[in-house]
């Protein structure tokens, strides 16, 4: 996989009484049906056999013998696999069972099926390019710089884009027709914020953290990434399971303490939301964590606490017409809604020991098919994606 930028090396030996395969069993042991729910597996499970691995000489089985797509993502950029990911559908109380194997005639080089992508266009040296690692986001943070301001990734439902300046926002681009487009718009040169037959720029984000960014709350206001001492974005994959953008800070500067932290966004093939996974790596002190929704008038709002949900709805979007906006932290401990000055936000602490804050960032768009959400359909969505996270699918990983 291209976007890992790693060759693994395949070391399997019989003779050495290495496992020759791995067998993953998955359960789903929610009372609800499961659509499309990835299963990530820590690589480490696998076993020192398939510590070095190319995944063009591996293949991953179902139960009915049928080939599974899956990636193998490296994201922490240690040249290390990390994360072993594929997606399935689970009815209630079911369990499936997975071999992953090598092959012993690889297969002919194809060109891959993308059902995600992620694209860092970019002016260097005044040519735009696509990038995959930004050393210098914006040229010194300039927004100028950029096709469309930072960093996009998507679904073949729903695309986002992180400003890779101090604004540090999370925009939408609503699809009237399912498809990719970040690429499209950083080659052809379209407006991407004039409405068109596939889709268009949907939100208007002004001084607010968009849907999803991120601050740190200083008791009175969002303190934003403006003075740091370095930010690297890298986008670690695009493939046929998701699409995977990590962005680093470092010496971002909060007046009494100066912190980095990792902010990786997360989108699967056939989602429309994504995860956006939070880990604080450098900081004296505890701190609070500042993600919300951009405030627009003749919008409707409601928090609902069990879930650790917020969503907006109504006329919203660029064009005026109706959009939801949702943001979920169903796995933090004292989640708390408060009004920003430009946003709806949710607070939560955040430290160097405490486990990565996992973000849920979600959107429905008008001119979407088959068109807007009831809010019982919100619900439902929200409901969905609250449970991957608090019902969890029961995996387990056998070498053999």
């Amino acid at each position: 996989m291209k976007h890992s930028a790693i060759i693994f090396t395949l070391f399997l030996f019989a003779a050495s009484g290495m496992a020759q395969r791995a067998e993953i069993t998955v359960k789903n042991a929610s009372l609800q049906p499961r659509t499309n729910e990835p299963v990530v597996v820590p690589w480490k499970q696998f076993g020192g056999e398939f510590a070095r691995v190319d995944t063009r000489n591996l293949r991953l089985v179902n139960d009915e013998g049928a080939t599974v797509d899956f990636q193998v993502d490296d994201i922490t950029a240690d040249s290390l696999p990390d994360e072993f990911v594929f997606q399935d559908s689970y009815t209630p109380g079911q369990t499936k069972h997975y071999t992953l194997e090598p092959v012993r005639i690889p297969p002919p080089a194809t060109s891959p099926q993308y059902h995600t992508d992620a694209r860092d266009w970019k002016r260097i040296k005044g040519v735009l390019q696509s990038v995959d690692i930004d050393d210098v986001p914006g040229n010194g943070r300039e927004r100028k710089a950029y096709r469309f301001d930072g960093v996009g990734w998507e679904s073949d439902s729903m695309a986002y884009r992180l400003y890779l300046d101090e604004r540090n926002a999370v925009d939408l681009l609503g699809k009237r027709k399912p498809g990719l487009y970040w690429n499209y718009i950083g080659t052809s040169g379209v407006d991407y914020q004039a409405d068109a037959d596939w889709g268009m720029d949907i939100l208007h984000v002004g001084n607010a953290l968009g849907v999803g960014g991120i601050g740190f709350w200083n008791g009175d206001s969002v303190v934003k990434p403006v003075t740091v001492q370095f930010q690297k974005c890298r986008i670690v994959n695009r493939g046929p399971v998701r699409a995977v953008v990590r962005v680093e800070y470092q010496g971002w500067d909060l007046g009494n303490d100066t912190v980095g932290l990792s902010s990786t966004f997360i989108i699967y093939r056939g989602d429309r939301f994504c995860e956006h996974r939070v880990k604080l790596i450098r900081g004296r002190m505890a701190h609070e964590l500042a993600t919300g929704i951009v405030k627009h008038d003749s919008t409707s709002v409601e928090w609902i606490p069990g879930s650790g949900s917020l969503f907006t709805s109504g006329r919203q979007s660029r064009s005026g017409d109706s959009l939801m906006m949702a943001v979920l932290i169903p796995s933090a401990v004292g989640v708390r809604k408060i009004e920003g000055s430009y946003d709806h936000l949710l607070l939560t602490r955040i430290g160097t020991n405490t486990p990565a804050v996992r973000i849920f960032i979600s959107a429905c768009w008008q001119g979407e098919p088959p068109g807007m959400w009831s809010t019982s359909e919100i619900h439902s969505h929200l409901a969905d994606i609250a449970r991957r996270v608090r019902e969890p699918l029961n995996i387990s990983v056998k070498n053999q």
